[in-house]
């Protein structure tokens, strides 16, 4: 893009389809989050921005003072269905949502402790990415000896539930202060979203273009992840012997390349070859649907960005309506086949967020 970006801040909500409201937000409030808004539209409301003619409340969930990687919980008067459920990450379509946490087998205890008490869940243990296998400058041509140097590290503990798909992840002798705040007052002393990701199949190594040349994120170099280089993408994604898979990060426009600039509010997409015959869960992972369907982003000038996305090959892009906050909005289909809703800003807020 030669012009300013048109994306503001970092990914805006992680948005759930969910049955019950209440119950849903005393989930959220384990890891720091509170509930900040209520609104609701009628079925002719609600199928003109996301296609579902069917009446919807939602409340949004702020987490401490952040203006991004919030929650937004929809409940549906009917659902379309269940959503994804308990399957796997592995899946054509898929979405999920990280956030960093003091302690990642804290986390892991009340996941232990759900199983026991018979909640229906899937987990995948801590797992250990160490760092230097992506900064070799940490150590020189050596890599990190065990029991002499500190090692700079990151432990992943995923958790699947039938509304929640959620990744926790703790840092080891590194920080950065401006990717994810924690509440050390919440339960699980965690942060805000931090990554918003999803997982398609396609051959073209493009297919994520929009959010660079379109939306304005910045792009990291994309990294090829061979089975043997794989770290915790082996038993997140049940990885097969000899399977490539490839890793696209985008950032909020603000963010820097060192560690004390990183913002958080990134995208984490992974692509696959079609190759590799993921199960197709695209059609459940949309909005009317229960669990994590949707994601948002604000944006500068909606008109002007409605149009660029159409001319990129963005599809089923609605007219801007307000959405049930009041908030003008448009829903499209990226060119990659995923659903968004992109927001217009306020006025303060392209003030605030601006490059």
């Amino acid at each position: 893009m030669t012009s300013a970006p048109q994306a503001l801040g970092g990914l805006h909500e992680a948005c759930f389809g969910v049955l019950d409201l209440e119950s849903a937000a005393a989930y959220w409030a384990a890891f720091g989050f509170r509930p900040d808004a209520r609104g609701r539209l009628d079925a002719t409301r609600a199928a003109e921005l996301y296609g579902v003619a069917t009446a919807l409340e939602s409340v949004r969930l702020r987490h401490l003072d952040s203006d991004h990687g919030l929650v937004r919980l929809m409940r549906w008067e009917r659902p379309l269905g269940a959503g994804i459920g308990l399957a796997p990450l592995r899946a054509h379509g898929g979405r999920w949502v990280a956030q960093f946490v003091r302690s990642a087998l804290d986390v892991a205890n009340h996941g232990a402790a759900a199983r026991r008490a018979g909640w229906p869940l899937l987990d995948v243990p801590p797992s250990y990415i160490d760092l230097s296998s992506y900064n070799p400058q940490l150590f020189g041509a050596r890599g990190p000896r065990a029991f002499a140097d500190r090692l700079i590290a990151v432990r992943e503990y995923t958790l699947i539930q039938p509304l929640w798909r959620q990744a926790f992840l703790e840092r080891f002798h590194y920080d950065s202060p401006l990717l994810g705040r924690i509440d050390d007052d919440a339960l699980l002393r965690a942060s805000q979203i931090v990554n918003a990701s999803l997982m398609i199949t396609s051959d073209d190594p493009q297919v994520f273009g929009f959010y660079e040349h379109v939306l304005g994120l910045r792009a990291a170099p994309v990294q090829e992840v061979p089975w043997a280089q794989a770290m915790a993408s082996r038993g997140v994604f049940d990885l097969r012997e000899g399977e490539t898979h490839w890793c696209y990060t985008f950032e909020e426009p603000r963010s820097g390349a060192t560690a004390d600039a990183r913002r958080s509010g990134r995208l984490y997409l992974f692509r696959f070859p079609t190759s590799a015959h993921l199960p197709d869960r695209l059609a459940v992972s949309q909005p009317g649907h229960l669990g994590c369907t949707l994601y948002t982003w604000r944006v500068r000038d909606l008109a002007a960005f409605r149009e660029a996305s159409r001319a990129a090959g963005s599809r089923d892009i609605t007219e801007p309506v307000a959405d049930e906050f009041g908030v003008t909005a448009i829903r499209c289909l990226t060119p990659d086949g995923m659903t968004w809703v992109f927001q217009q800003a306020s006025e303060a807020e392209r003030a605030s967020l601006a490059a």
